[in-house]
């Protein structure tokens, strides 16, 4: 072409596109006209954009300056790790010895550490650290897959490209059209002459796919149906690790365009289901996530189908035939019979492959303009309707089945007849922590991994528009077939025969007067229409304008498609307006879709009001979704580990410790309660992205369905979430203070404690102070990081980093939690309703059974009493240690009060000699967790 032709056609392209414009979101159809999104709220969401507002102050300099010395020296400090001193004495000349993990001191029960076999690591903390070697294991597991499954791909070439859809001009010219035109085709009726002619358009909706259509009319003429595809086992007593075969009917399908599209789009609603493909949808969750939400013990087996529930032929003002259809995607379970897996109605609404269809099938129109091989099928579908209507009306030119002849012998053969199942895999483990000690395999630890093997145990690897017998002609009783005349004539609607089918299915046949065996019985994509009745079609002259131009017009000359695209590129505005624009950039213009890379096989979207309203309100929803999601991850209550409904199902952890039956998790709620969100100047933010995140690692990291990155990081006392959409810079949402953790004495009066209670057990705890951040690191299976004194001894008088706190447990059943307070006091609740999460935080050091000593509620009320000296300087970590050692001592039976004239205090009985305590035997332990074929000893 001259640069005067390529001018000129520039010139063409942007008036069609403005044409196409004007038209968008305009009502075409006469029927009411859509809602708009913006004055009509859809969801319960969007009625409180900024969300419930928690408590925040305002920060201090001096934190946050602290918190970015603490992230330097950390950097400094990488090179030259120190080694922590786990071994001291403490102020009664007790040999003390500190995890290995978390550097708090070490009761009776111990394991030996990971690394180093010298050392010693509390129950809880080794089954962190178990985790986290469970963790690193499935991660390591899913990449393996993931190389596997995309080796596969390459070798069987599986994926949808977009250099398979076939070409208007290619097609036109097998016609032996006298222009063959560059862009979108269509069909108009000449009712006097009962015939069809290609012609040129540019309305979305009335554009077919020559090439479809003729294979379509082929499958319909030859075959007496529509295209149908399906994967099968090749040994179907081996299905777990059997190939699967393709099966085409009509068989010449394979290697056809009409072949890909159907074999592509099956492999593809499998990944989806079996949630081993991205969701094209923000808030869409596969079978597999369902399966989690909905726990059932219960097998079953099913198969997802892509149905046609509505098909139409429309004829606008000048005769353009409108191939109409609406998609969704049912779902069946399978039944054992005699005859083999038989399809029944899933008729359970909270069935996960029925969550899963009902998502889908609400999202269809928005998935379809988003991947390309999803809208192919639709555009298969729209050709299988418009053969339909033309062999029902007796209006097929013949000629063009010997053009589709053609097409047919050029295409070529599907060297990849058979492939690798495709399987997901998901690991769970619980690890159970009671008394500081894991229990064991059998007991307190599981680790297990659930498969579904190409939908085999699921059924998800074969979907179907349809089920339907082989037609054949009116009157043949003995089995045999004649090729149908032009027209179809002497045929009848009649409901198929098919048992065990909803709802029910027309074909045009006659009834069969014996079932079909079940190896007859499709098992993958059929796009049967035969309950449509196609014959003449419905009119919408005077409402639906013109369609169809002559063949060399601009609307045959002009890739409207190729314009579209430039112009989302380009970010142009100028010909649609502002929300529209909008809308199309979030539709295409995103990670979530595909179709930017068609290029010239591009069509744009149904400019028709009712079409973009929906598509509006789908977009919608997801940008309410993506405010909640903000909402939610600025908040305090937001928890690594189980974020929530709102976010993606990966984020939600199968992996837990449950310690005292509290679970990770919950642990992490626990620690959120001490959180305090910041109010920080705009310039502290900036800083942070420009000098200090890039080089920072984040704690916690994931990415939602659209790339968009969520990151928590922690520098000294302050926690950072940021959040960062793809193309854009890194945006600081949020700054927290990690405070102390406070257990306020939420509590039963201390009159509900009868004096005569005996004690019945008593047990001792450690719990850190001041250091939130190493709990987390802890909860994550990381170990603590040395404060600047870790060159130091650890002395218990020295260093204030700990708490201990005695738990007594009566004979009534009522529970006492004391422990002597910074300012000298004692501190005693009863039955305090969080004593539960706090015993999670804490590492047990000792516990005992008291029943036979007799010590009573009264004996412990009046040493209580008596240890509490409140004095201006207070009391020192040693002073507190030493009352919880006493008390515990008291407990035991290996101290007793004696009552003296000045007061009370402890002692031997009078008489006896006073026998040296000895330290308590501290016990090893070592577990296996049991994972796959594998083991990990710890």
């Amino acid at each position: 072409m001259t640069q005067e032709d390529l001018e000129a056609l520039k010139v063409h392209q942007d008036k069609a596109l403005r044409r196409y414009a004007e038209k968008f979101g305009r009502q075409q159809e006469g029927n009411q006209d859509g809602f708009n999104r913006r004055e009509f709220s859809w969801t319960g969401h969007g009625h409180s954009p900024a969300g419930p507002k928690g408590r925040a102050e305002k920060a201090d300099q001096a934190e946050l300056d602290a918190a970015l010395l603490a992230f330097q020296k950390a950097g400094q400090s990488n090179s030259c790790k120190r080694q922590p001193r786990l071994k001291d004495l403490d102020s009664e000349g007790e040999r003390i010895t500190l995890c290995a993990h978390c550097l708090l001191p070490v009761g009776e029960n111990a394991y030996a550490g990971k690394e180093d076999k010298t050392t010693s690591v509390h129950g809880e903390c080794m089954a962190q650290l178990m985790l986290q070697e469970i963790q690193e294991k499935d991660h390591k597991r899913l990449q393996e897959e993931a190389e596997t499954k995309e080796k596969n791909k390459k070798e069987y070439s599986i994926g949808w490209d977009v250099a398979s859809v076939p070409s208007n001009a290619v097609a036109a010219r097998r016609l032996g059209l006298d222009h063959c035109p560059n862009g979108l085709c269509c069909l108009v009726l000449d009712e006097g002459s009962q015939t069809v002619r290609v012609a040129a358009t540019h309305e979305p909706t009335a554009a077919v796919n020559l090439e479809y259509l003729l294979l379509a009319l082929r499958a319909r003429c030859h075959a007496c149906r529509e295209p149908l595809f399906s994967l099968d086992p090749v040994d179907p007593e081996n299905i777990e690790t059997t190939m699967q075969a393709k099966r085409y009917e009509p068989k010449w399908l394979a290697g056809t365009s009409v072949g890909e599209v159907m074999f592509q789009a099956d492999y593809f609603l499998k990944e989806l289901a079996m949630g081993d493909h991205g969701m094209p949808v923000l808030g869409m969750m596969s079978v597999f996530d369902w399966s989690d939400t909905e726990p059932t013990d219960k097998p079953w087996t099913g198969r997802e189908w892509f149905v046609v529930k509505k098909a139409e032929i429309r004829m606008a003002a000048d005769n353009t035939l409108i191939p109409h259809v609406k998609m969704g995607v049912e779902a069946r379970e399978q039944q054992m019979t005699r005859h083999g897996l038989q399809d029944v109605p899933c008729n359970n609404p909270n069935h996960p492959l029925q969550k899963f269809a009902e998502a889908f099938t609400k999202n269809f129109d928005l998935i379809a303009e988003r991947k390309s091989v999803i809208f192919h099928l639709r555009e298969l579908a729209k050709a299988s309707v418009m053969a339909k209507f033309l062999m029902e009306s007796g209006t097929l030119p013949v000629e063009w089945l010997k053009i589709a002849d053609g097409i047919v012998k050029d295409a070529k053969p599907d060297e990849c007849m058979e492939i690798p199942q495709l399987w997901n895999m998901r690991g769970q483990s619980r690890i159970q922590v009671v008394g500081g000690k894991i229990l064991n395999s059998e007991t307190g630890q599981w680790s297990q991994l659930r498969s579904v093997y190409g939908g085999i145990e699921f059924g998800l690897d074969r979907f179907e528009l349809a089920q339907r017998h082989m037609l054949r002609p009116v009157g043949v009783t003995d089995g045999s077939t004649m090729q149908m005349p032009i027209g179809l004539q002497g045929m009848q609607l009649g409901p198929t025969g098919r048992p065990g089918f909803a709802p029910s299915r027309f074909q045009l046949t006659q009834r069969p007067l014996t079932q079909p065996s079940p190896q007859e019985q499709p098992q993958g994509v059929d796009l049967n229409l035969d309950k449509f009745e196609l014959s003449a079609p419905d009119r919408f002259a005077g409402v639906l304008p013109a369609c169809s131009s002559t063949l060399d017009s601009l609307e045959a000359k002009t890739l409207l498609g190729k314009s579209f695209l430039q112009s989302i590129r380009d970010g142009s505005t100028d010909l649609f307006k502002a929300d529209d624009a909008s809308l199309l950039k979030d539709v295409y213009f995103s990670s979530l879709s595909d179709r930017m890379d068609e290029d010239d096989a591009f069509v744009p979207p149904d400019p028709d009001a009712k079409y973009i309203a929906k598509l509006r309100n789908l977009v919608s929803e997801e940008e309410d979704l993506k405010q909640r999601r903000r909402r939610k991850f600025t908040e305090a209550s937001f928890v690594v580990g189980k974020a929530g409904s709102e976010f993606p199902t990966s984020w939600t952890s199968s992996f837990q410790v449950d310690n005292h039956g509290l679970s990770t998790d919950l642990m992490q709620a626990a620690l959120a309660s001490s959180l305090v969100k910041l109010v920080v100047e705009k310039s502290f933010s900036e800083t942070l992205v420009r000098d200090v995140l890039p080089s920072a690692t984040p704690e916690f990291e994931k990415p939602t369905e659209d790339g968009t990155q969520f990151r928590i990081y922690r520098f000294g006392s302050l926690e950072v979430r940021t959040i960062q959409e793809i193309s854009k810079a890194e945006v600081v949402e949020a700054v927290f203070s990690m405070r102390p953790i406070t257990w306020q004495p939420d509590s039963v009066s201390e009159d509900a404690l009868r004096d005569g209670e005996r004690l019945a057990k008593v047990t001792m705890y450690v719990e850190a102070i001041n250091v939130v951040s190493e709990l987390n690191r802890s909860l994550h299976g990381k170990a603590a990081l040395l404060s600047e004194e870790g060159d130091a001894f650890w002395q218990s008088h020295a260093l204030d980093h700990c708490n201990y706190y005695l738990v007594l447990e009566t004979d009534a059943g009522n529970k006492l939690v004391t422990e002597k307070l910074s300012d000298g006091s004692v501190g005693l609740a009863v039955n305090p309703a969080n004593l539960t999460n706090r015993n999670s935080l804490a590492r047990l050091l000792y516990s005992a059974d008291c029943a036979e000593t007799g010590v009573s509620v009264r004996d412990f009320k009046v040493f209580r009493n008596q240890s509490a000296r409140q004095t201006p300087s207070g009391a020192c970590p040693s002073e507190r240690q030493v009352y919880v050692k006493n008390v515990f001592k008291l407990a035991c039976g290996k101290a007793r009060l004696v009552r003296k004239g000045k007061g009370t205090g402890k002692g031997p009985a009078p008489g006896a000699a006073r026998a040296p305590m000895q330290p308590q035997a501290r016990k090893t332990y070592s577990c296996t967790v049991n994972y796959g074929r594998g083991g990990a000893q710890a």
